[in-house]
């Protein structure tokens, strides 16, 4: 049994619902000669942000057909691959963001997730949707994933970071407490939640005081500062089941920030004898509260001083999951370290970027690799997968 749990489609009809006053404004697919996606014709796409790249229409995978048609891809699956379930994300490149107005997005996003539910009912127990929600308009995306979730679908999907237009390049997730109540109702309902780049460009490292020197290949990844910022903004201790699945991004980086994390929100501070001590009315400090109080930092020291109740490996091995690149020579050490009950097997099918080129070779990278045991395998293969989507056994 293997479950895929990281896979891109394009519907052919993702957006045939959108009509009434939206139809002039809608996405509309474009085809070539031999049945390739090859582009996208949206007139109602967000006007361009000075210093942005987000990644045009077709995206990756395109020169195969079955990014878009559903029997040429069983036919890889059940053939080629040999993998028994798929788990499908939307192939967001070239007409997808949070700078879509509201209106448009739910309609997009409904019209498009109604595409997927055919294909699910069409394939049952072969394709699991994930569902697509306008986070642009959080009461609309509540909505959204409470019918996704009523309609069978395992998951919806974020981009890793928050770009809209009052701040359209990337900002953390955690950071935003208008995103909290949309959190509070996937706790609810039990719904993971995927984080996947979507924009790709819109990111600060965009910036051209980052790009005109290099700095951009010194600056963390926005996607992993904005996983970083579900723990330290105390999301996580608020709705402390919440399951989050972190994709493409490989795993070699995990244990570094993991250690980096828990040294410095554990350790104790430095010490400024000429400092001011602006809290020294409020009594005992915890560890990360004193080392805040240190920082000089520009927000006073008070408004964190109740979040990271846990250290960040806690958060790292309880709320989030990862998928995998088989061929990573670190993956071995980062399923050590989390333990393989936090990773998930993916293929990435059927983008041919770095981390979908091996998706055809990923099932036996698996079998044969000598550093992971075959209970870890298993685990990996689909147990997780079963647990974490509550799919039958």
């Amino acid at each position: 049994m293997i479950i895929d749990c990281d896979t891109h489609l394009m519907p052919r009809d993702a957006f045939n619902a959108v009509g009434g006053t939206l139809e002039a404004i809608k996405p509309t697919l474009k085809f070539n000669d031999q049945e390739l996606y090859v582009d996208v014709d949206f007139p109602g796409y967000p006007t361009e942000v000075t210093g942005t790249s987000p990644l045009p229409a077709p995206g990756s995978g395109a020169m195969f057909k079955s990014l878009w048609d559903p029997v040429a891809r069983m036919k890889d699956y059940d053939g080629r691959l040999g993998i028994d379930q798929q788990i499908v994300l939307p192939q967001f490149s070239g007409w997808w963001s949070y700078l879509i107005e509201p209106e448009l997005a739910r309609r997009m996003a409904r019209s498009h997730n109604e595409s997927l539910l055919r294909l699910m009912h069409e394939y049952p127990g072969k394709i699991l949707g994930v569902a697509l929600v306008p986070l642009q308009d959080v009461a609309g995306a509540i909505a959204e994933m409470e019918w996704a979730k009523e309609h069978g679908f395992c998951s919806v999907v974020l981009d890793k970071v928050y770009p809209v237009k009052e701040h359209p390049y990337s900002e953390p997730l955690g950071s935003h407490r208008e995103l909290w109540r949309f959190f509070q109702r996937a706790e609810q309902l039990s719904m993971p939640i995927y984080l996947h780049n979507v924009q790709h460009g819109h990111r600060l490292s965009n910036l051209s005081i980052f790009q005109r020197d290099g700095l951009y290949i010194f600056a963390p990844q926005e996607g992993q500062m904005s996983l970083v910022s579900l723990i330290t903004s105390g999301l996580l201790d608020d709705f402390p089941k919440l399951q989050f699945i972190f994709t493409e991004a490989g795993t070699a980086f995990i244990k570094p920030l993991v250690q980096w994390l828990d040294k410095v929100l554990d350790s104790p501070p430095v010490d400024y004898d000429d400092q001011e001590d602006p809290l020294n009315t409020r009594g005992p400090l915890t560890k990360v509260g004193e080392r805040l109080r240190r920082a000089r930092a520009i927000n006073p020291a008070q408004l964190f001083l109740e979040k990271n109740q846990k250290p960040a490996s806690y958060y790292f091995k309880n709320n989030f999951f990862f998928t995998i690149e088989t061929e990573e020579p670190e993956l071995v050490e980062a399923i050590e370290f989390l333990g393989a009950e936090r990773f998930l097997f993916a293929t990435d099918y059927p983008h041919d970027d770095p981390g979908g080129r091996m998706k055809f070779e990923d099932v036996r990278l698996l079998r044969e690799h000598k550093g992971i045991s075959d209970a870890a395998k298993e685990l990996i293969r689909y147990q997780n997968a079963q647990c974490l989507f509550q799919l039958p056994g």
